[in-house]
């Protein structure tokens, strides 16, 4: 317990020196890279469960504060390029979950399918093995595409965004007590909610859900310190980061460099896939490539939240595509057993 709460502290450090200079996502970025660190180098701390969760609500209470109505009429114009964009998404990971089988001849080729499967990496390895496939190998190679794409996507947003997209809250803003108690209740609530009714990226869904209502039905609150922000970017930088463990490395080093390959043309299928989202919506690539990438619904949002590039509405797509495919999973599966 006392290791754990230590690695955080030395996460959030870190995450508040690359912000003091300025890096893009630097609370992001500086937890992820520290708790990559330590991973390789102890593999003794775990945040998976109820920590995590509560990182999860932390910055989902964040984004809903700062959310507007306006969004709710906004996400409808969305639909079509974000089914198409699934559609796609579909396609390319099965290719390559295909790639993956034909060019690692250790794996089965369902073990290979649910590595590629990008969306909701918890819930996609909690149901890995039930269908037959090695849980170990499709984690070790979700949280290296996670940490890879949370590594990579928040320094490409940071230098590709124009400078007046940046509408962060105020540095000089006060932590006040109606900042404290709204914060107290949607993370309460949140938990609560996610532990009866579970669905995919639930803990964000209602944390940022809650956190809109009370922040503009309840209480009178316009705008949240920046480092409140930042904490919660910084924790799940460090939980994501020691998940990048030695044991994690050595499986994909037993997979073989397709492993690395996979995870690389992941990337590409998201650059490619923001492109189409970007040219059927309208939105800006950036914004689109942060609502598209297969990188994690929390982490995506945190990083649109961290450089004020519309983090409510990439909160929104994310979960949505988190949940899409998921309910398609057991269509997924059935498109597996025909092929064995």
């Amino acid at each position: 317990m006392i290791r754990a709460f230590t690695v955080l502290i030395f996460g959030l450090t870190a995450g508040f020196m690359f912000d003091y200079i300025n890096i893009p996502a630097g609370w992001l970025l500086g937890a992820l890279l520290f708790g990559i660190l330590y991973g390789l180098s102890r593999s003794d701390v775990t945040y998976d469960g109820v920590p995590f969760k509560l990182a999860l609500t932390l910055v989902g209470a964040n984004i809903g504060i700062l959310m507007e109505r306006e969004l709710f009429g906004v996400l409808g114009t969305y639909f079509v390029p974000l089914f198409i964009s699934l559609l796609l998404t579909f396609a390319g990971s099965f290719c390559l979950g295909w790639l993956l089988f034909k060019r690692a001849p250790m794996l089965d080729k369902r073990t290979a399918l649910f590595c590629c499967i990008p969306g909701g990496a918890s819930e996609i390895i909690s149901v890995s093995g039930d269908y037959g496939a090695d849980s170990r190998i499709v984690a070790a190679f979700h949280t290296a595409r996670i940490t890879f794409f949370v590594l990579l996507i928040p320094l490409i947003a940071g230098v590709w965004s124009p400078g007046d997209t940046f509408e962060l809250p105020e540095e000089s803003s006060i932590f006040t007590v109606e900042h404290f108690v709204i914060f107290v209740l949607v993370i309460a609530a949140a938990s609560f909610l996610n532990s009866r009714w579970k669905i995919p990226a639930g803990a964000l869904l209602y944390a940022i859900l809650l956190g809109f209502f009370l922040g503009e039905f309840v209480f009178d609150i316009e705008e949240v310190p920046s480092y409140i922000g930042g904490i919660g970017q910084a924790l799940i930088g460090v939980m994501v980061g020691v998940r990048f463990d030695r044991k994690t490395f050595l499986r994909l080093k037993q997979v073989g460099f397709i492993s690395a390959r996979i995870i690389f043309l992941f990337l590409v299928l998201g650059f490619l896939l923001a492109y189409v989202f970007h040219v059927l919506s309208g939105a800006s690539y950036v914004v689109s490539l942060l609502s598209i990438v297969p990188a994690g619904a929390a982490e995506m949002s945190a990083t649109a939240f961290a450089l004020g590039l519309a983090p409510t509405l990439v909160a929104s797509l994310q979960i949505l595509r988190v949940i899409a495919i998921f309910l398609s999973l057991p269509f997924i599966i059935k498109m597996i057993e025909k092929s064995d």
